[in-house]
């Protein structure tokens, strides 16, 4: 399952809340986290495109930004302040609509 979190405000020119993308599988009776992506635009105007700006990939033990790629323990510190972050975007501001696919 894929679950799509947007501000539907969000775009090139006027900014706001990046799109995030969460996978979860589930093995046996479990969820199982796969990767968690934050999304940002690159570029300028019309040429500007969706990029991966980090991503959490935990079954690779990677992690991604625009800087490389690199081992999952070197992004602790980043995903806890992302996260919460998240969460307060989330939670409290409510600025996200949901979009769950399989």
């Amino acid at each position: 399952m894929t679950i799509i979190f947007r501000d539907p405000n969000y775009s090139a020119e006027s900014g706001g809340f990046h799109p995030v993308e969460i996978r979860l599988e589930k093995h046996s009776d479990t969820w199982q986290f796969c990767y968690i992506t934050d999304f940002t635009y690159v570029g300028i105007g019309p040429f500007a495109e969706l990029a991966k700006d980090l991503d959490f990939d935990f079954q690779a033990c990677v992690f991604q930004n625009l800087h490389g790629l690199f081992p999952i323990e070197v992004a602790l510190d980043i995903y806890q302040i992302w996260e919460g972050n998240f969460m307060h975007y989330w939670q409290e501001l409510n600025t996200f609509s949901l979009q769950l696919t399989d």
